[in-house]
This record gives C-alpha cells, structure tokens and sequence, in this order.
C-alpha cells in the first residue's frame, strides 16, 4: 500500500532549501525603489513575480549600465534570439532581479 503525497510528507513543512516566499506587495515596493535607483523613464516594461523582477530598458544599450548600478553582475547571453541579448542577474532582499540589455561582447570575441 502506497502512501498519498500528503501522507508522506507534511505539506506545512518549510523547505530549508528554498528562500522564503515574499508578497507580492514586497517585491512591488521593491520594483519601485528599483525604478526610482534607475530612473523610471530609462525602463519600457518590468514583471515582477514573488521572487523575481526583471527590467528591460528601453535601450537595450542602457540595459549593462542598468545591471551593474543595480549590482547584477552575472550576465547569461542569449545568441538564438534576434535580436541576441544579455540578461544580467543578480539578487537584492532575497530577490531575482534581471536586467536585459543588448547582447555583449566579451573581451577577446570575434566578430
């Protein structure tokens, strides 16, 4: 006889692994203070979820500046989009935040 999910774990349980889960209204005020640090007109369009906000300027071109004033330093290239672009991660108050910014060119890349 197998136990149920519910019965073989308690679902009331904190997972220790994952970082707790803020409110929506939280990550709100967070992308405000994002926006503001940024300068609200510099970002076409931001989504937010509880745990993660990412920005896309309006110049993709801005978007590295962005990154770094926010302190996202870790960047992932996207080479199949057209156009190709780097999203910058980085995490405040326990927060996802991205930033998308044109696709760059690492020290040393040819063309």
């Amino acid at each position: 006889m197998t136990n149920s999910p519910q019965e073989s774990m308690n679902l009331n349980d904190h997972d220790a692994r994952r970082p707790p889960t803020l409110g929506i209204g939280d990550v709100l005020d967070l992308t405000a203070s994002l926006l503001s640090a940024v300068g609200g007109p510099r970002v076409e369009l931001f989504t937010a979820t509880r745990n993660h906000v990412c920005l896309q300027p309006r110049d993709l071109a801005d978007g590295e500046a962005i990154a770094r004033l926010l302190g996202c330093d870790r960047p992932l290239d996207h080479h199949l989009l057209t156009p190709g672009c780097t999203v910058w991660t980085g995490e405040l108050d326990g927060v996802e935040v991205e930033v998308r910014a044109e696709l760059r060119r690492p020290a040393g890349a040819v063309r």
